[in-house]
């Protein structure tokens, strides 16, 4: 089943395209016309564009293809994308610019010469006056920059300097310069009354035979020789050793600029009259100025891209001319003015038609400046189409249809009229007009009507013939209709009308157009054709395989082997590159798809060279056979990164100079890129992608930036590639950098986090434990509670039964005490008497006695009775004191012991046997011992330490 349906689509395509290769289309036959007058396409900056001044005075590109102009108000740089000025300190204007091999960018201008290097935050400006001696470092104009051999020459009003890369100087002059300019590798002086001077190893040597000659602004490089053009529209050539003054067709005026294309044609801008393109041998080919090529007739300085378009600086703005390009316009700068609705070829002479009438080129054309075309006088109005029947251009206007004879319209048909159609019967044709089909007879030189088709009143703009005897006609809402005639042309009715119960989809946008002798309709949604046996439309399989199911709005063929169609308001070719197989041809068109007429779209092959596409003003011309490549230099620049550190502080890094960094988390990055590919710069669409955040490409969009709030720490990749007009893709251009973590992300911030979280926990613990130790405390509380007032009845009880102990302890040790008070009294009384007896009667025995009673008063036994008694009562308190640091006598201690009972000096004085001195001497000591100071009472003292 796959196998016969794929031999059917080879044998359907086939057969196609073996239509197309032998049937000529009707119109492309004859002798060719010459080529047209016509003008580039044009895209004018005006300095509210650039955001520069009106005028501009110098070009230049650097490797990356970057565009510079000096300007009035600046150096302004444009990237493809986006225009950029770049003011240079103390400077007014800016005259003169240069780009190094390096891409540092000289310029010079009123007070100042220097350069630009651009860094990872900007351009940097170094100027160059400062290595100057100091009376010449004032400077009032600088006109040009010349860069040769790693030398740069700057010409200012008064000298010519000489920068090396590290030195500059001033060099000697033999006169005035006026003008310094490069030609054949050499750099060439015009000193004034003096000639042409070429400038070695900085000296001026003068080129011989170059005094006599005037003013030259600019050499050129020719055939074998160099070209040189004076101020005055002057032109010379030197072969080496003689000057010679060259013819030129015309007069050029005063001229402030020129260059040699890459086509070998030379471009001359001129101070008042535009600019002209002349070819090797200075014929003219093009002139351009105001109103025919250009927006302003002063032209100030030229300079062609390396896609061979040309930068033209005016008097006020700058034009760009895609020259390149096989397009341009007929409008009314060439005199056609109005939308573009039909264009004709008859009688080897072109005809445009637009809503404004009929234009013809005039009997005579003094000079190529002169407008090649001129509107028809009677034509004014809105033309639809020409019809050519019978050897006769009838024109079909809004108000009828014309016969044109020469410079002459004779009308014959007062309704609208969309077109005529020849029939197989000489003298016979039909008619559509706004209320249907007519016919028409030729009788001797003029055509009338005969009849109509009956019961069609519908307006009949598009018709075609299937064969001699049926006819199709569309409309643009009810569908297509088939009409029938005889061997005689006349009408057999019925009429047939199809429609979306037919095959389309619809009745809507249903077209009949006649390629190479065979019938298509196209309608809302693809291309089809007519089944006569069922009586059904099915798609045709040639152009739904190269067009798809889209709305195709015009088609033609050239009757060889090229389609030309639009389809959606944008222009395409299908050409046959070898038999059977096409190539399908867009990107091109895309220069011109915004201009072309989108209320009738229409398409002339005038020859095979001649192209016409209806415009929204005029046409436009496609030249086919004009050698046309396209620039594979194609690439997309990451520009810049402006990083958002706070509300109102951005930093911006110039991603040229900047290598991989690092970013702080919670900042906005903003990436900026382009692409500096001019050849239709108006077309470039970017993707993007944000690795590894995003995996898949962005939508294709002509935004030149792209931004990212708040990335999340992390490694990161930018990615972005370009697509230009001819649906190239440029390689991937990347940037690789780092979100760092914020601060409480950090490792010390990370180990903070460790241990304050161990520390939580222990806390968490510690509360949990003392918790517990709460709640244990207050069970052991209750308990002990409980167990208290068990303990408090019996302490109540053993309390009353302790406190009768010690109430008896202390009244046994009242009672020793008092006991060793009293017999120390007796004994005392009785060794008094006895000493008194003894002085009276004195008697060796009465000693032996008074030894005895001294040795009963101080009685051991009664202090150790004492001592037993008094540890009972107060807990070991004379242990306490023989165990303390101080080391106490036995009798401090006895002291200590009758000063904790409270006893006053005399009742001590008589326990211890001394006298009440003895006692007050004693208890200072025992301070002293004790260390006590002077307001520290001895008896509290001795009672705490009972406590």
């Amino acid at each position: 089943m796959n196998v016969s349906h794929n031999t059917h689509l080879r044998i359907v395509l086939t057969l196609f395209a073996l239509q197309i290769a032998v049937i000529k289309y009707a119109n492309g036959q004859g002798e060719e016309i010459s080529q047209l007058r016509s003008v580039p396409l044009l895209k004018h900056f005006s300095s509210n564009d650039f955001g520069g001044g009106i005028q501009s005075w110098a070009f230049d590109q650097d490797s990356l293809g970057f565009l510079y102009v000096a300007n009035n108000h600046g150096l302004l740089e444009f990237d493809g994308n986006t225009w950029k000025i770049i003011e240079v300190p103390n400077c007014n204007r800016v005259r003169a610019v240069k780009i190094a091999d390096d891409n540092r960018i000289f310029v010079g201008g009123q007070g100042q010469i220097g350069f630009f290097t651009l860094t990872k935050t900007g351009y940097l400006f170094t100027p160059l006056l400062d290595l100057l001696p100091p009376g010449q470092q004032v400077i009032a104009e600088t006109w040009n920059i010349i860069g040769h051999d790693e030398h740069f020459y700057f010409h200012t009003e008064s000298q010519l300097f000489d920068y090396n890369g590290t030195e500059i100087r001033a060099l000697e002059l033999p006169g005035y310069v006026q003008h310094i300019f490069k030609v054949n590798n050499q750099v060439m002086a015009q000193i004034y009354n003096a000639g042409l001077f070429r400038i070695i190893d900085g000296r001026l040597i003068q080129i011989e035979g170059s005094v006599g000659i005037p003013e030259i602004l600019v050499g050129l490089p020719g055939n074998g020789e160099s070209i040189y053009l004076g101020t005055a529209g002057q032109v010379y050539t030197h072969n080496g050793t003689v000057f010679a003054r060259k013819e030129v067709p015309v007069e050029l005026g005063t001229i402030t600029s020129a260059l040699k294309l890459a086509s070998g044609d030379y471009a001359i801008g001129t101070q008042n009259s535009g600019l002209y393109i002349l070819d090797q041998a200075f014929n003219l080919k093009k002139h351009l100025t105001r109103d025919e090529g250009l927006s302003d007739r002063t032209v100030k300085a030229l300079h062609e891209d390396e896609y061979h378009n040309l930068w033209v600086a005016l008097n006020n703005g700058i034009d760009y001319l895609e020259c390149h390009l096989p397009l341009s316009v007929i409008n009314y700068e060439i005199g056609v003015e109005g939308t573009g609705y039909a264009a004709c070829k008859f009688n080897n002479k072109v005809f445009f038609g637009t809503n404004n009438g009929l234009f013809i080129q005039p009997e005579t054309i003094k000079n190529n400046i002169e407008k090649p075309f001129e509107i028809l006088k009677g034509s004014e109005g809105q033309v639809y189409n020409f019809s050519v029947v019978d050897g006769d251009l009838i024109l079909n206007h809004n108000r009828g249809a014309f016969l044109v004879e020469k410079n002459d319209l004779r009308e014959f048909h007062g309704i609208g009229s969309w077109k005529l159609i020849p029939t197989a019967r000489p003298g016979l044709a039909l008619g559509g007009d706004y209320q249907g089909i007519w016919f028409f007879e030729r009788n001797k030189d003029s055509w009338y009507t005969t009849g109509k088709i009956p019961n069609l009143n519908e307006s009949s703009r598009i018709m075609e013939f299937e064969n001699d005897s049926v006819l199709w006609m569309t409309h643009d809402l009810r569908g297509a209709y088939r009409l029938s005639f005889d061997k005689n042309m006349k009408f057999r009715e019925p009429i047939m009308r199809f429609g979306e119960q037919d095959g389309f989809p619809s009745n809507k946008k249903i077209s009949v157009y006649k390629l190479n002798n065979s019938l298509i309709f196209t309608a809302e949604s693809g291309v089809y054709n007519y089944d006569p046996i069922n009586q059904k439309f099915n798609l045709n399989i040639f152009f739904d395989k190269w067009l798809g199911r889209d709305h195709v709005n015009e088609i033609v063929s050239d009757g060889n082997e090229t389609i030309y169609y639009i389809q959606n308001g944008a222009m395409g070719v299908l050409k046959e590159s070898a038999f059977g197989n096409y190539q399908k041809k867009t990107g091109l068109f895309k220069h011109i798809n915004k201009l072309i007429n989108d209320d009738l779209p229409n398409i002339t092959v005038i020859d095979k060279k001649n192209i016409l596409i209806g415009a929204k003003e005029g046409f436009i011309l496609y030249n086919p056979e004009l050698r046309f490549s396209i620039n594979e230099n194609f690439k997309v620049i990451l520009r810049s990164v402006e990083i958002e550190i706070a509300e109102d502080s951005i930093v911006k890094y110039y991603l040229q100079k900047a290598e991989t960094m690092e970013i702080e988390a919670n900042q906005s990055l903003t990436f900026s890129y382009t692409s500096p590919y001019f050849d239709g710069f108006e077309n470039l669409s970017y993707s993007y992608r944000m690795l590894p955040l995003e995996e898949n490409w962005s939508e294709w969009s002509t935004k030149g930036e792209m931004k990212y709030p708040y990335l999340p720490p992390g490694n990161y990749t930018f990615e972005v590639k370009a697509k230009n007009v001819y649906d190239h893709q440029s390689s991937v251009s990347q940037f690789g950098f780092k979100v760092l973590n914020p601060w409480y992300f950090s490792m010390w911030a990370k180990m903070f986090y460790v241990f304050f979280g161990l520390f939580v926990i222990i806390l968490i613990l510690v509360f949990q434990k003392r918790k517990h130790e709460a709640e244990s405390y207050q069970i052991a509380e209750k308990s002990e509670q409980a167990l208290k007032s068990k303990d408090e009845e019996i302490d109540q009880i053993m309390g009353e039964k302790l406190k009768t102990e010690i109430n008896l302890k202390n009244d046994q040790l009242t009672t020793i005490t008092m006991h060793l008070m009293n017999t120390t009294d007796l004994l005392q009384t009785v060794r008094d008497k006895i000493q008194s007896f003894k002085k009276q009667n004195d008697n060796a025995e009465m000693d032996d006695i008074i030894k005895l009673v001294d040795e009963k008063i101080s009685d051991q036994n009664s202090w150790d009775q004492f001592a037993y008694h008094f540890d009972q009562v107060h807990s070991g308190y004379l242990k306490k004191l023989s165990e303390s640091n101080v080391k106490l006598s036995p009798r401090e201690i006895k002291l200590a012991s009758f000063l904790r009972m409270n006893m006053s000096s005399k009742e001590i004085s008589k326990l211890l046997n001394i006298s009440d001195r003895g006692v007050e001497l004693a208890r200072y000591r025992l301070r002293k011992k004790l260390n006590l100071s002077r307001d520290q009472n001895l008896v509290e003292y001795l009672i705490d330490l009972d406590n």
